[in-house]
This record gives C-alpha cells, sequence and structure tokens, in this order.
C-alpha cells in the first residue's frame, strides 16, 4: 500500500518529520535500519531550543544532567566560564533518547519498520519508491532524508556527490567514560550542570566533556582535512583530559563519526525529496552542535510537505520553501559561526577571556542556548543592552585601575 510520506532514517530530524507529518493527517512511513535502541556518536547535549520543539514532554529518566552554563579551558591554562539560573538543555543518551522520539511518532500513527535499510530511491513522475537492502520496495508521494552524513537519500537523488570533500565535512572521536557519581563531580569541580569546551590550538576544531550521570563523555571533532590522524589526536585530548579533570578515563569503545556542513548553501531539496538535519548538513560550524538545529529542520520538512499536500505540489520550485525556511532560520548564524571559527582559537580565546565573568555575555549565551536569538542578533543584543550595563563595566575599569595602581611611597 502506498504511503503518503516515508522518512528515512528514525533519528531526532526524521522521528521528528514523521510525528509532525502523521499529526497532519498523512500516512507516514518511518524507515530505521538498525533496531531500536542503537548507539549513536554524539555527546548527547540536546540545548533547550530542540526541547522546546517537545513542549516539555519528554520523561525525566531521560535526563543525565541539566545544562546550566559553558566552561570554556583557554590554551594559557585560564578558563571562562558563563553560567545561567535558566537550563540551557540537558545531556542524554542518544540510544535512549532517538528510541523516545521514534516510538512517540509511532504513538502519533506513523509506522515504524526496523531493520530496514534503504539502499536505493526512486522518482517518477507518479511518486518515490524507496528500496530495502533486503528487497523489498515502498512507495509514496515524498520522502525525507533524515539517513545521516551518509545519506542514501541524498547520493540517489543527486543532491549529494558519492565521495564527501573532506574540507567541507567534520569528523570525530567520542567514548563515555564511567566514572561513577564521585567521578563526575569530582572532574566538574562538583558542579555537573556545566559543559566543558575545549578549543583545539593551531586547529579548526575543538573538544569536549560533557557530564551525565555516572560518566563523562569526551570526544573531540574538527574538519575532516585536519582530522586524518584521529586516533592519536584523541589518545592525546583523553589524556591531557585524564590529568587536567583528575580522574581515570579508563579505555572504551570508541565512536567515530563524520559531521554534515554546508547545509545551507547546499541544495537540500529535489522533486518529492527533502533533506533534513545530518543528511542536510545542519550543524554549528563552530560549536558542532546539530540536534536542536536537526530536530527544528524536520518541523519545517513536515510543514512544507503538508502544504505541498493541500496544494496539489510536489516540485522542486514548491519545495524550496523548505529551504528558504531553514536559511532565513539558520543562514545567518552559520554564516557568523563559521566566519569566528576560522579565525582559530586566538580570535576565540581572546573573546572569551574578554567576556568571562560579564553578567552579559552570559545572559547571551543562555538567549543562544534556548533560541531566544542566534549568533547573528549578538551585536544589536550587546548595544540593546548597553546602557543597562554601562555603569557596571564603568566601575569595573576604575576598581582594576585603582587596585593596579602603585601605592604612595613605593
Amino acid at each position: 500500500m502506498p504511503y503518503d510520506v516515508i522518512v528515512v532514517g528514525a533519528g531526532p530530524a526524521g522521528s521528528i518529520a514523521a510525528h509532525d507529518c502523521v499529526r497532519a493527517g498523512l500516512k507516514t512511513l518511518l524507515l530505521e535500519k538498525f533496531t531500536l535502541p542503537r548507539n549513536k556518536a554524539c555527546g548527547g547535549a540536546v540545548m533547550f531550543r530542540g526541547l522546546h520543539i517537545l513542549k516539555g514532554q519528554f520523561p525525566e529518566s531521560l535526563v543525565e544532567q541539566k545544562i546550566h552554563g559553558l566552561r570554556f579551558m583557554l590554551s594559557n591554562g585560564d578558563s571562562a566560564e558563563f553560567k545561567s539560573d535558566k537550563m540551557l538543555g540537558i545531556t542524554v543518551f542518544r540510544n535512549r533518547f532517538d528510541e523516545f522520539l521514534a516510538r512517540r511518532a509511532t504513538r502519533a500513527g506513523a509506522e515504524l519498520l526496523e531493520v530496514a535499510r534503504a539502499t536505493g530511491v526512486l522518482l517518477s513522475r507518479e511518486g518515490v519508491a524507496v528500496q530495502l537492502s533486503d528487497g523489498r520496495e515502498f512507495t509514496s508521494k515524498f520522502v525525507v532524508g533524515a539517513d545521516g552524513v551518509n545519506s542514501t537519500v541524498a547520493r540517489c537523488t543527486g543532491l549529494r556527490p558519492e565521495r564527501k570533500d573532506l574540507n567541507r565535512v567534520g569528523l570525530g572521536m567520542e567514548s563515555d567514560f564511567h566514572v561513577g557519581e564521585d567521578g563526575v563531580l569530582k572532574a566538574t569541580t562538583g558542579d555537573p550542570s556545566i559543559l566543558l569546551l575545549v578549543p583545539v590550538e593551531n586547529r579548526v576544531s575543538y573538544g569536549w566533556v560533557f557530564p551525565k550521570k555516572e560518566h563523562l563523555c569526551v570526544g573531540i571533532a574538527g574538519v575532516a582535512a585536519h582530522m586524518q590522524r584521529l586516533r592519536p589526536i584523541f589518545d592525546s585530548f583523553v589524556a591531557k583530559m585524564e590529568k587536567k579533570l583528575g580522574v581515570r578515563l579508563n579505555s572504551t569503545k570508541r565512536r567515530v563519526h563524520f559531521l554534515g556542513a554546508d547545509g545551507v548553501t547546499s541544495r537540500n531539496v529535489t522533486t518529492r525529496v527533502i533533506l533534513v538535519g545530518d543528511a542536510a548538513g545542519f550543524v554549528d560550524p563552530m560549536m558542532g552542535e546539530g540536534i536542536a538545529y536537526a530536530m527544528k529542520s524536520g518541523v519545517h520538512a513536515a510543514r512544507v510537505i503538508t502544504n505541498a499536500f493541500e496544494d496539489n505540489r510536489s516540485d522542486v520550485e514548491y519545495l524550496e520553501w523548505y529551504q528558504r525556511l531553514c536559511s532565513k532560520e539558520f543562514g545567518a548564524n552559520f554564516r557568523m559561526a563559521e566566519w569566528a571559527g576560522l579565525r582559530g582559537t586566538s580570535f576565540t580565546e581572546s573573546v572569551l577571556s574578554r567576556a568571562s565573568g560579564q553578567p552579559l555575555a552570559s545572559e547571551i549565551l543562555t538567549m543562544l542556548a534556548r533560541g531566544e536569538i542566534g549568533y547573528s542578533e549578538i551585536p544589536q543584543t550587546v548595544v540593546k543592552n548597553l546602557p543597562r550595563e554601562l555603569p557596571r563595566l564603568l566601575r569595573r575599569v576604575v576598581e582594576s585601575r585603582v587596585s593596579g595602581s602603585p601605592r604612595k611611597g613605593s
């Protein structure tokens, strides 16, 4: 029986798209190549702007830690910390979080088919046929490619090349290290609500330590062309973190993954097909965060497809509305993040060290994480709030000058 929509991939982007499509009355099939729950290479930080899409409807059991701040480790040994009373997001284990989203889609009425690896996508005037590795074939009016950075849907429909350009994708490695609750507290100096981010010197890359209840997720990622010797780079970073945090990080299974990129500058639609999440390349070029962007792209895809059904359209010109929606929401932010990231660690650290300890900086970080503003809105937000902050800033300057002045008679 033909479907209205087939969603290939039950990650956050695909499951959100499937949920919203079926809620709009569309007969929806969600394909997942593995059995759920399945492992996913990801640090597992879900920022508030992604949680907002769920309207608070997720079980507390999924939450490993609630995030209230970020700490950046600088190359000179100092750190820059930004903390908020508001929740910035949560840490999760992706296998459990992704399964929750997929089951949420099925509770809404989507049909989920596991162990269903898509190997081909054929477009015709009548619809789309998705072929599976076991020989089965399903047809629909639309297909959502949510099958990650190695997307079969993207390659079969000509939206992405067969071979990756290593200068245009990211590459990362990570592991979850079991250290127990006491180890998590020790590594985070008693505050597991802080995510640790480490810009890597002389590379367009970064490392991270994300606290969970009894684990620390430690990882690195960067432009793939700069990460060819990934294993030794990762092992060196783990050794550095082990010494810095004062906890033993015992050897465990490593996960390697590519990261999407160029989502707002690449074609993400063709006739009857829309790419979402990592398949589209919606990943923050500076911080590598992608879950919230993936979820939002799923929302946009479902909205456009629902309207396409109502208007009896399936052509690329109509579906480019999706491209415009994503570009409007992500484009300016990604461009500014890429601009800042390409200036390297010296630029990043100079900004962070100056901003550390400033209430306005923490406020802006909070708004960024919660999706209240984007990177591109930082300058106008600073200008808007500067009159309020100016007395405090002047007082700090005067106090620093006074404390640094030589005493009389010295």
